[in-house]
C-alpha cells in the first residue's frame, strides 16, 4: 500500500532529505515533477508550500507530512490529523522583539506579525491590550519605520534582528518540525506509517 508524504519547500527540505538518508530512503529534490518517487516503491513525496501542508494532510490529499510547529499552531486544523513525532529539525524560536529592551510601556501597543495566534495567546497571557497588524513581508522593518511598537516573529540566529537595531525581548516558544499523519491514513496504512515513525525515532 503506497504512501504520499507532503514535504516543505525551501531550506527545510535539505534537512528532511538528510534525515531520510539516515533511514535509507532517498529522493531527488531537483526533480521538477509534482510527485517525486523515492528509493522505496511504496513511498512518494509532494513538495508543497509550507503553509499548505496541514491542509493537504488534514483533508487526506497526503497521508503524512512534515511541517513546523509554528504552522500547526497557526493552522487551527487539528481535527483530522495526529502529531506523531517531534523530528528535532528546522529548529528556531518564536520571539517578541522591539527597538526597546522590554515590552513598550504604552497602555495599548501595536504589534506586527505573520503569526496572529501566537501573538494573541502571548499578549492575552500578559493581560496586555494590543492592536495586531498582520504583515506578510519582512516584519523587522515595522518598528524601524514606526508602524508597530514590537514584532512577534520566527528567529533562528537573531542576526537579522540585530542588523535592524531590534532587541529579542522574550522567547515565546521553541519551534521544530513535526511528523503529522491523517487519521484515516493512520488506520488504513498503519504498517507503513509505523515503519517510518519507528525508523525516525531510532535515529533521534
Amino acid at each position: 500500500m503506497s504512501l504520499l508524504m507532503a514535504l516543505p519547500k525551501g531550506r527545510l527540505l535539505d534537512e528532511v532529505k538528510e534525515l531520510f538518508k539516515k533511514i535509507d530512503i532517498e529522493f531527488d529534490t531537483n526533480s521538477r515533477k509534482l510527485i517525486i518517487d523515492s528509493s522505496e516503491e511504496w513511498l512518494k513525496f509532494a513538495v508543497l508550500r509550507t503553509w499548505d501542508i496541514p491542509k493537504f494532510v488534514n483533508y487526506g490529499a497526503a497521508d503524512i507530512g512534515i511541517v513546523g510547529k509554528d504552522i500547526l499552531f497557526e493552522s487551527k486544523l487539528e481535527n483530522n490529523f495526529y502529531e506523531l513525532l517531534n523530528l528535532s529539525i528546522g529548529k528556531c524560536r518564536m520571539s517578541l522583539a522591539s527597538l526597546e529592551k522590554k515590552i513598550p510601556n504604552q497602555k495599548k501597543i501595536k504589534v506586527a506579525s505573520k503569526y496572529p495566534e501566537f501573538t494573541r495567546k502571548y499578549f492575552s497571557s500578559k493581560s496586555k491590550d494590543f492592536d495586531l497588524l498582520i504583515l506578510k513581508g519582512a516584519i523587522e522593518i515595522a518598528p524601524v519605520l514606526g508602524l508597530s511598537d514590537c514584532i512577534v516573529d520566527l528567529v533562528q540566529t537573531g542576526k537579522t534582528l540585530k542588523e535592524n537595531g531590534l532587541n529579542e525581548i522574550e522567547i515565546i516558544s521553541e519551534i521544530s518540525s513535526r511528523l503529522i499523519v491523517n487519521k484515516s491514513s493512520f488506520k488504513v496504512k498503519f504498517e507503513r506509517i509505523n515503519q517510518i515513525e519507528k525508523k525516525l525515532k531510532e535515529i533521534q
